[in-house]
């Protein structure tokens, strides 16, 4: 009589990733590759406990399992390695365990969402299609399959397919937030605008949600709300890539709005800060310069408003209150002494020259 707790798997030969097993093993057919193969799917079977046998041969791979622990989860160890980022391996084991369950839409949620992240786009869409097919209630398998079909150039279909997830599940965040990615990647702004904000509400710490809100409000000419939203994009989590595209899209902002106020192409104000910001840093060194240039960069990754002039800032290396402009403009002649060629995210050239003139042609120390 058959075990019943034994479980058999099989995959296809081209479905293992030779990059699992070392260089030397990594040719099909021979026997280094059989045997590598052998002893890289028995140790990851060992590690989840029970007997395992894995046959190999020119064609396919075959693995029986009795695990000791009774039903069977196969899916944690898998989970642990997609939060890990290794990919090969988890693909790999999603493939087999597939093999014994083909309809079990948790296992083809999390292949298609490995393969979707590993740009194997067309596969990843068929294993997210069966399972939206299977369970048509599952939300996040469809907002993954929405991904994909981006992903994979096919936005007009995402929009559907993330229109659905919405229908099915407004209060989920994640399922706005895509949506309103692909809406904003239609031209469809202001939908998009309306999605994004949702997410947020629907979750106040997705950074992603806040950026793509701020970039939708920058694109609508809503600045001051865009400006809001890069600033708790840096609230959420001021390191990381989105963090510092938050940053630099708000230095851009500022120099806009610092040259839409220019007379005759220059800012009278910011020539006057250049100008006491080269006469303070004469009587200073390098080191005193340099302290105060990396406060002020320090303090402008939230944010300097350059268009109020009340002084409301304050610095640990230089006494004083100071308006966002007039730490702008310090950290600018600051630079300029320390290290000329850096570009510190704010064109203050023109004013920083008359300034320089009027300093009598001086340059700071």
């Amino acid at each position: 009589m058959p075990d019943p707790s034994l479980l058999k798997f099989t995959l296809a030969i081209d479905d293992f990733d030779i990059s699992l097993l070392p260089p030397e093993a990594q040719q099909r057919g021979t026997p280094a590759f059989r045997e590598a193969v052998k002893k890289y799917l028995s140790t990851e079977f060992n590690r989840m406990g029970g007997w395992n046998s894995v046959e190999v041969d020119n064609h396919l791979i075959e693995v029986s399992w009795t695990p000791d622990r009774q039903p069977a989860d196969p899916l944690a160890q898998v989970v642990e390695k997609l939060n890990r980022a290794e990919y090969p391996g988890a693909i790999t084991l999603l493939r087999l365990f597939l093999s014994d369950r083909p309809n079990d839409v948790n296992l083809l949620y999390n292949l298609g969402m490995a393969l979707s992240d590993t740009s194997q786009l067309d596969d990843a869409v068929n294993h997210l299609r069966r399972a939206v097919t299977l369970a048509d209630d599952f939300t996040n398998a469809r907002i993954a399959l929405g991904v994909a079909l981006q992903r994979q150039g096919k936005n007009a279909d995402a929009i559907v397919a993330l229109t659905e997830a919405v229908r099915r599940d407004s209060k989920n965040s994640l399922a706005h937030r895509n949506l309103g990615a692909s809406l904003g990647q239609a031209g469809r702004t202001e939908e998009a605008e309306k999605h994004l904000r949702q997410a947020t509400v629907l979750d106040p710490q997705d950074q992603q949600a806040m950026f793509g809100l701020a970039e939708t409000l920058a694109l609508l000419s809503r600045h001051k709300e865009a400006e809001e939203a890069y600033k708790k994009v840096i609230e959420i989590n001021e390191y990381g890539n989105i963090a510092e595209l938050a940053q630099e899209a708000l230095r851009k902002m500022a120099e806009q709005s610092f040259k839409d106020r220019a007379v005759g192409g220059l800012r009278p104000d910011a020539i006057m800060y250049c100008l006491s910001a080269m006469e303070k840093f004469e009587k200073m060194s390098q080191e005193e310069v340099k302290r105060i240039a990396f406060e002020i960069t320090m303090k402008g990754r939230t944010g300097l408003n350059t268009n109020d002039p009340n002084q409301k800032y304050q610095l640990n290396s230089l006494l004083g209150n100071f308006s966002g402009l007039n730490l702008v403009c310090l950290m600018y002649v600051a630079f300029k002494s320390i290290a000329p060629e850096a570009d510190v995210g704010f064109d203050l050239s023109k004013e920083y020259a008359a300034a320089k003139t009027l300093y009598g042609e001086k340059e700071p120390h």
